[in-house]
């Protein structure tokens, strides 16, 4: 039995978080090598947070619902 796709937003979500997650680690990556700069765990995870709060909060003039809905799944999980 195939089961339903998930949301839109939901795949949209996942993406964001997804793109925001190598990002930061690619960046982290770069520094400690090229720089000797090292952050923690908890700092990247901070990092990554308020950069998927602010990218869902500039999709509210977009798409207030899906938005809101975006925003709602991600605060569930962090």
């Amino acid at each position: 039995m195939m089961s339903l796709p998930p949301p839109l937003h939901q795949r949209n979500l996942t993406l964001q978080a997804w793109q925001s997650t190598l990002y930061w680690l690619w960046t982290e990556r770069n520094a400690r090598l090229h720089s000797n700069t090292f952050r923690s765990v908890d700092q990247l995870f901070k990092l990554i947070d308020r950069q998927l709060r602010n990218k869902l909060q500039s999709f509210r003039e977009e798409n207030p619902a899906r938005s809101s809905l975006m925003m709602q799944s991600w605060l569930r999980f962090s």
